[in-house]
């Protein structure tokens, strides 16, 4: 059913709410949006300093995804709410629902509110997706979700307490693949582990094969989805349509994970030893980590159950036609550009 909202036919000189401005893909989010002329409205948590938002154009809102009041007010007279903000891993499962699923519920509430909601564009994540079927080699948008892992389920909860929304507001959800680039740290451990051992750690002698989206492309495709997005179908339930979603990937390529370390090897000039870890010991290392580090801490039992599937591997194709998205590099040459990012502002 057609969407009953009318979109932004463009972003210039537009207001604009950016949740999660100050992680990677916000930051970058942010600068594109300033080069269009937008009034940006960041929504920061109190304890992130974002020394790098005080800048012209920019107005920093002090709150939480959780703390509906605290940005209840900078909704208002928005065109177009850009959702990053997340929890991306925490020992307890209950705390990624809470930010991931309920937090993305209030922000939608705030929004649907407003005389004139604005359209929300929320990156939510492949592995809310979960792998393709046994029976396909990808994923697309009309497979029904099967999350493999906490996060994922969590991000999964927020997209059904969008999809309830639906009818009050124009939204779109986007799923990336592995998001990489510059400023990114996650992606810069595994260059830096290459560039100084030589050896490229993975769970298992079968690795699972990949989606990956360089930053820039992931931008491109989020204005492109504010703009002219397909919006989700109203389900009062929550229940599963495939409108309004789109996966994104540059579909040039799925390396696997091991792949992937020697395509990392080759765009810093270096020879890698990929190092297979037997499942039981990766399970061990990621039950270790998540012990003894931070409750942010990336590497957990949660990781490596998303690293042990068979496949990522999915299709931006609905992107690409309906959209007309396009990555302007191939994935090689996104890894060469990354990787002389990261050695010009010595992070390897």
């Amino acid at each position: 059913m057609p969407s009953p909202f009318v979109a932004p036919e463009s972003l210039t000189n537009r207001t604009v709410l950016v949740t999660g401005a100050s992680g990677f893909i916000g930051t970058h989010l942010v600068e594109h949006l300033l080069r269009q002329g937008c009034e940006v409205r960041c929504l920061i948590r109190p304890t992130t300093p974002a020394t790098h938002l005080l800048r012209p154009n920019v107005v920093r809102v002090s709150g939480s995804l959780t703390a509906p009041e605290s940005y209840r007010r900078a909704v208002a007279g928005c065109d177009v709410v850009f959702h990053l903000a997340g929890l991306v891993a925490s020992r307890r499962p209950t705390d990624l629902m809470t930010t991931n699923g309920q937090g993305t519920a209030r922000l939608a509430e705030a929004c649907a509110d407003r005389p004139n909601p604005p359209t929300l564009v929320a990156v939510s994540s492949l592995a809310a997706a979960g792998p393709p079927r046994q029976d396909r080699s990808f994923r697309d948008e009309t497979d029904a979700p099967h999350p493999v892992s906490h996060y994922g389920t969590s991000k999964r909860a927020g997209e059904i307490e969008l999809q309830k929304r639906a009818g009050q507001l124009p939204i779109t959800i986007v799923q990336p693949g592995i998001v990489y680039g510059a400023r990114d740290r996650k992606i810069a451990a595994m260059f830096k582990a290459i560039a100084r051992s030589g050896i490229h750690f993975v769970v298992g002698f079968q690795t699972p094969r990949l989606s990956l989206i360089h930053v820039d492309d992931l931008v491109q495709l989020l204005m492109l989805a504010a703009a002219s997005g397909e919006r989700l179908d109203s389900h009062a339930a929550g229940e599963y349509s495939p409108s309004g979603y789109y996966l994104a990937c540059d579909d040039g390529a799925h390396p696997t994970y091991w792949q992937l370390g020697q395509r990392v090897a080759r765009a810093l000039g270096r020879r890698v030893l990929v190092w297979p870890l037997l499942r039981p010991v990766g399970w061990s290392v990621g039950a270790l980590a998540e012990w003894a580090a931070s409750p942010g801490a990336v590497l957990s039992r949660d990781k490596i159950r998303e690293a042990t599937v068979p496949s990522w591997a999915c299709s931006a194709a609905k992107a690409r036609s309906r959209l007309g998205f396009r990555p302007a590099m191939p994935l090689d040459a996104r890894l060469r550009q990354t990787a002389t990012w990261f050695s010009e502002h010595g992070w390897l």
